[in-house]
């Protein structure tokens, strides 16, 4: 039986001592690979992140050759991780290194969390990671560990109990280990106290688990009810010719900017079959014949549930659209890729 008279660090430690998982990003201390680890970790699986953030690191491997990074390098770096948007805020705030510290990152806490792109949790890593800070990050790994710990009944996802949250992980944290403890709660809530089936035999800290004792772990932590889930019938042609295919480069007000979609109303508009000929003629000025479907794709962002559907086409003019190569410098948008998996042969024709 584990020994409460222990610190809620020291078992957690003793335990995260055996038990961590061998990540690339725990081999090292640099606080820039720290920085970008913890930002592609986010609403990202870690199985996901791995072969990204090693060929990440090996074209930027500091903060000043990723501020100088172009938008097509940007985007084609940080391939396969989605939500773009992390990416050209850590290029905003590698940039801000190189303006206002030389290009080395702080180690000063309140330093860290001026630089643009860093809240709270970031700051909190890569000040206990890499510096050595007493700096609290709590992730939803860390809040549903120390909900179920605490047995919080409330909403977790409200301000009172996330300042709560933060005061007790504070409160157990290790000041010889800060940077350990903090990974060691992260590992504990991903392969232990997990979000279904927690196997509460294995924890280092259930002998003082308020859940486990009043017999609630599968009810906490409480959460306000997310968004419903909006399904949404999106359409794009697919036009491929000698130079590649029909695409647009979104602009810097919507949502993956930079990047290129095949043609369309937006992967978050419902379009009639019969309206999209119309849609590109208003969007780009394009006039096109639309043909059959070829492939069908589902895709999701943040609470739309997308069916996007390719149709064949045929272009009388082209407006502002233009002729994109497939090949791998281009910023493809994930859901026009899916469609090439689907509609393209290796050659990059159309499929019977």
């Amino acid at each position: 039986m584990t020994d409460t008279r222990q610190t809620f660090a020291a078992r957690l430690l003793h335990w995260f001592d055996q038990a961590r998982r061998d990540l690339p990003w725990r081999r090292r201390r640099d606080p820039w690979a720290i920085w970008v680890s913890e930002i592609m970790l986010q609403q990202t699986r870690v199985e996901a992140v791995r072969e990204p953030y090693e060929r990440f690191l090996q074209r930027f491997p500091t903060p000043a050759s990723f501020a100088a990074a172009s938008d097509d390098e940007l985007l084609t770096a940080w391939r396969g991780l989605g939500y773009y948007r992390r990416a050209r805020l850590l290029r905003v705030g590698a940039r801000a290194v190189v303006d206002q510290h030389g290009g080395v990152v702080p180690g000063d806490p309140d330093q860290l969390g001026e630089l643009p792109g860093i809240g709270d949790y970031t700051r909190g890593a890569v000040a206990s990671i890499a510096f050595g800070h007493a700096e609290v990050a709590v992730d939803g790994n860390v809040e549903r560990v120390t909900a179920r710990h605490r047995g919080l009944r409330e909403a977790t996802n409200t301000a009172p109990v996330r300042r709560t949250i933060r005061q007790t992980v504070g409160d157990w944290m290790s000041r010889a280990r800060p940077g350990d403890f903090n990974q060691a709660m992260m590992e504990l809530g991903a392969m232990v106290c997990t979000p279904t089936s927690p196997t509460c035999e294995r924890c280092p800290v259930a002998a003082d688990c308020i859940a486990r004792a009043e017999g609630l772990v599968a009810q906490l932590p409480v959460r306000k009810p997310p968004r419903a889930a909006v399904e949404v019938a999106a359409r794009v042609v697919l036009v491929a010719g000698p130079d590649g295919v029909l695409g647009h480069r979104l602009g810097s007000e919507e949502a993956n900017a930079g990047q290129v979609e095949l043609p369309g109303g937006g992967v978050l508009q419902s379009i009639d079959p019969d309206d999209l000929a119309k849609v590109l003629q208003q969007r780009f000025a394009a006039r096109l014949r639309i043909g059959a479907e070829l492939a069908s794709v589902r895709h999701a962002i943040t609470h739309h549930r997308i069916t996007l559907h390719a149709h064949a086409g045929s272009v009388q003019a082209v407006g502002q659209l233009q002729w994109f190569p497939l090949h791998t410098s281009v910023p493809w948008t994930t859901p026009s890729r899916k469609v090439f998996r689907k509609a393209l042969g290796a050659d990059g024709s159309l499929q019977a």
